[in-house]
């Protein structure tokens, strides 16, 4: 069962790049009309963009299962992660352990930490894909922060056993950080263990831009001391005589320093909703089947994979090496298939609003694209199965 028809774009072509950038879920467009109405009201119309805040909120503490304490929105996850980067505080020999398939943005942060002295670790992926066990050999008394995350955007590849890893994350008294931007909203996210989590709102949550989701455990609250402070952060920003000091807010919602994007959190808030309806464990298994034929449809092409072959390790992602990815991107897009095509990889991405058709276009496209001849056929039976 797919959603397809919910979504216009989705008709129109085979969409298969949630991955970059999530088509918006039904009801977006209304709720930035309905923002515009609100703020037709003036300071009156204030209530409605904070009841929208905490309605997102509430919406994302029960999709990570938490409590609305532990949760905020910030301007983007790219931002999360500076803002844990320059919240904790560093010692000369410090270490931070990362991978080399991370996004951009969970490595620059700690490099520029180089400059006072801390030292970032990069366990390489083996055939796309991390174990907890690797990372858990490059654990010593000098770490302080292992950043890594839950779906790789670069091979697609799915993180197991965060629980098991914590555990040795916490016997050093370090703290473990999850980027679940390739995640959350279609694979299951659990914040077992997890002391620091965050999300983009513009991909698989299907929602706007101007979002970052964050969830901080209270364990780490304790310890972090936010770096970039407004009238947001504290609880008696009018204080009479504010050199006397300020109240940071209770939990995570200490991090942003000044008024949200409200525009977003009324959009979030309606693909939360729809999201939550159906179930993101669901979706997940919905999907997998199509996963699977994407990814041996590609290997039976010839492709060079990026995304591992092991089924535990799948998420939506599906993605290959090439060094013409731009042209093949752009020639799929003649034939009516959005991928991410650029970089040295082609990426597929499956999402709610994809069927088994879409799946199929891209393989007869990509076969044509890649040698003109060779059929993406299968026998029956090789393949996965339809959702």
């Amino acid at each position: 069962m797919t959603f397809k028809t919910l979504f216009p774009r989705a008709m129109e072509l085979a969409y298969l790049d949630s991955a970059a950038e999530g088509l918006p879920a039904p009801g977006c467009a209304e709720a930035f009309v309905q923002y515009c109405r609100d703020k037709e009201q003036g300071t009156p119309g204030r209530r409605f963009f904070h009841q929208a805040e905490a309605e997102v909120l509430e919406l994302v503490a029960q999709l990570l299962r938490t409590e609305k304490e532990n949760v905020a929105c910030v301007a983007s996850a790219s931002d999360a992660l500076t803002i844990l980067a320059t919240s904790l505080s560093w010692n000369p020999g410090d270490e931070v352990i990362v991978s080399n398939i991370e996004f951009p943005s969970n490595l620059i942060p700690w490099f520029a930490l180089e400059a006072r002295g801390v030292r970032v670790i990069v366990v390489p992926a083996e055939n796309g894909a991390l174990t907890w066990e690797k990372v858990a050999t490059y654990i010593s008394p000098r770490t302080r922060l292992v950043s890594l995350s839950l779906v790789s955007y670069k091979t697609g590849a799915y993180l197991t056993g965060v629980p098991a890893l914590s555990a040795e994350v916490k016997r050093v008294g370090a703290y473990l950080c999850i980027d679940a931007t390739q995640a959350l909203g279609r694979c299951p996210v659990s914040l077992e263990g997890v002391d620091y989590l965050m999300a983009s709102s513009f991909k698989w949550l299907m929602g706007p831009h101007g979002l970052g989701i964050v969830y901080l455990s209270a364990e780490l609250r304790e310890h972090l001391r936010p770096a970039s402070l407004g009238w947001y952060s504290v609880v008696n920003p009018f204080a009479p005589d504010p050199s006397r000091g300020y109240f940071l807010k209770h939990g995570a919602a200490c991090l942003p320093a000044g008024m949200p994007n409200f525009p977003s959190l009324y959009a979030l808030r309606d693909s939360l909703r729809f999201l939550m309806r159906l179930k993101v464990e669901e979706i997940f298994e919905q999907l997998r089947p199509l996963v699977e034929r994407l990814r041996s449809g590609c290997e039976y092409l010839g492709c060079d994979m990026l995304t591992p072959a092991d089924p535990g390790k799948a998420s939506g992602i599906v993605a290959f090496r090439h060094p013409e990815s731009e042209a093949i991107g752009a020639a799929l897009q003649r034939e009516g298939v959005i991928v991410w095509g650029g970089d040295g990889r082609v990426r597929a991405s499956v999402h709610l609003y994809n069927d088994l058709e879409d799946v199929e276009r891209c393989l007869t496209a990509l076969a044509s694209t890649l040698n003109g001849s060779k059929s993406a056929s299968f026998p029956v039976g090789q393949a996965g199965g339809t959702a």
